[in-house]
């Protein structure tokens, strides 16, 4: 099962079923149209330019298992260019002989032009491509919000809402556990990740799945399917970060001076994000997301309250808002029991009726920083509620975006100041090395996030990638080390090699100040006034010393 990020579509008019039963002589193309489709096509190499700007795209279709065997299946598609009189797309050379396998007359075309039956090009999550064919009579078996969109254009191209795998899964999780803490050490994209999954809950429509062994759909095995059939604009989230001020009021229910009053004394209820969001996800078919960074900064047991019980599942109303054996009413204060109060929310006005029951759908992504579990922990009732996802430094991720390998630690001389490859491969392991002693002196939880390193990756010269480097190293990944280690010198000093020539200065006692009391001081100043090409040249040296990298066959560095 895949799914689907992208879709182009075209249905089978008369140019389009003559192209491809070889009944139009001059006609060998399927147009596209003028449509903008170059984020479809995304990340696939433009060959054949042309001088108003036209190229081709080979798109590797995966091969469908009973129709092709082998690698994938390509397709060519081309472009005509910004400076062309047209614009157009077009799939070239589609004639019966030359078409795409499943779009052949051998296989499923209809016997007459349909404006109801389409050819389709999927784009999917991870990144692979797919060509199929949708008749008339199958589109009934497709999610609604497909369908319609099918029917609204002969042709276009619809990218969803794009995310990383791991947001994908991320958000599937969400949808099934309700409540889910990100946790990991800092810079590990938490809040990156927090976005994403906020995009993916607010796309319009629901999220489509992909069957792609199957050629077209029916009743028993659909070939799209969606996950979460939500209605456009029935999805609502709200962001906070949580911070120590952040209070009750604010979260659930508070009272304020009423706007008509002409005292100070007369006060009324007003609602807060969490009633919001609770309040909308009662209406048929709608439901809400809070996102809550940071939530381990604010007193959360005052935060959430009574909240903390309804907020696991099975205290929940069901799906269709009817009470369950296990459903919790709470009341809440402000109000008497019965009384209403009127809640902001897009379109119509809602209006909340104490006592509260927690509708089906409403999701609660909150995030914390590891190193923040021992001075900052989080409240073990209100943790046990939460599904947690850890998120951890990935050298994978890394190391693909930054387009080096990882188990490469070989350098040349003189490459770490002017080769954009090897310097990446340096920043590489430099992180990998730092991560691995802060594991053993310090534990998992206080290793450096991937993120710290992932501007280095658009750096396409030497110059450009010696400067990200250095400037990550200075005010990025050296401030962490000195935190970390800031009640243990002695371990940061080995880590640093600061006995050996560096451009960091350290400073120790002699005997007589030693004996006063006097300890290792360790001046950071030389590491702003170097230049790029002697820190990065420190740095080699100082992996090379700790076996972290090695010279090159041909010599030494």
């Amino acid at each position: 099962m895949e799914f689907i990020s992208g879709i182009v579509w075209r249905n089978l008019n008369k140019a389009t079923f003559d192209t491809l039963n070889n009944r139009s002589p001059g006609q060998y193309d399927i147009r596209l149209g003028s449509a903008d489709y170059s984020a479809f096509f995304d990340g696939l190499p433009r060959e054949n330019a042309t001088n108003i700007g036209g190229f081709s795209l080979t798109v590797p279709l995966t091969s469908f298992p009973t129709a092709d065997t082998g690698a994938s299946t390509p397709l060519v598609v081309r472009y005509m260019g910004n400076d062309s009189s047209r614009r157009d797309w077009n799939i070239p050379s589609q004639r019966s002989a030359t078409a795409y396998s499943l779009w052949r007359p051998d296989r499923r075309l209809p016997d007459a032009p349909s404006d109801k039956s389409f050819l389709v090009l999927l784009k999917t999550y991870s990144g692979k491509y797919y060509g199929r064919l949708i008749l008339a009579r199958e589109l009934d078996y497709l999610p609604e919000d497909l369908k319609d969109l099918l029917l609204s254009n002969e042709r276009g191209c619809r990218m969803l809402a794009t995310a990383s795998p791991q947001a994908l899964d991320l958000y599937l999780t969400l949808l099934r556990e309700y409540n889910v803490l990100l946790y990991g050490p800092p810079g590990t994209g938490k809040t990156f990740l927090m976005q994403e999954v906020k995009r993916l809950f607010e796309r319009d429509g629901a999220l489509w799945t992909f069957q792609d062994t199957l050629e077209y759909g029916s009743s028993e095995a659909p070939m799209i399917s969606a996950v979460d059939p939500t209605q456009a604009g029935h999805s609502r989230t709200i962001w906070t970060t949580i911070h120590q001020s952040y209070s009750y009021e604010e979260f659930i229910l508070g009272v304020t001076t009423a706007s008509d009053s002409h005292t100070l004394l007369k006060i009324t209820p007003r609602p807060g994000i969490l009633l919001e969001l609770t309040e909308f996800a009662r209406q048929p078919g709608c439901r809400s997301l809070l996102l809550a960074d940071e939530i381990n900064r604010g007193n959360v047991s005052r935060l959430f309250g009574e909240f903390i019980t309804c907020m696991e599942p099975d205290k929940r109303l069901d799906e269709d808002g009817g009470e369950t054996p296990t459903t919790v009413s709470v009341r809440l204060p402000y109000l008497q029991e019965g009384e209403v109060l009127p809640v902001p929310a897009p379109g119509t006005p809602l209006v909340f009726r104490n006592p509260m029951r927690m509708p089906k759908h409403v999701y609660t992504l909150a995030s914390m920083n590891s190193v923040d579990s021992s001075t900052n922990p989080l409240d073990s009732a209100l943790g046990r509620r939460f599904f947690r996802y850890e998120v951890r430094p990935d050298a994978a991720l890394l190391s693909a975006h930054l387009g080096v390998s990882a188990g490469d630690r070989r350098f040349t001389p003189g490459a770490v100041a002017s080769d954009p490859v090897a310097i990446k491969r340096l920043a590489f392991l430099f992180w990998s090395f730092l991560n691995e002693k802060i594991a053993l002196f310090a534990g998992c939880d206080y290793q450096l996030g991937h993120s710290y390193l992932w501007p280095l990756a658009s750096a396409e010269t030497g110059a450009q990638a010696l400067t990200a480097f250095s400037s990550a190293v200075r005010h990025k990944l050296i401030p962490q080390l000195r935190e970390i280690f800031s009640a243990r010198p002695e371990q940061l000093i080995h880590l640093l090699q600061l006995r050996k020539p560096s451009p960091i200065r350290l400073l120790e006692p002699d005997a007589l100040d030693e004996e006063l009391g006097a300890s290792a001081a360790i001046l950071w100043d030389g590491l702003f006034s170097c230049s790029d090409a002697r820190l990065s040249e420190w740095v080699l040296r100082l992996l090379m010393e700790h076996g972290a990298a090695e010279p090159s066959p041909a010599g030494g560095v």
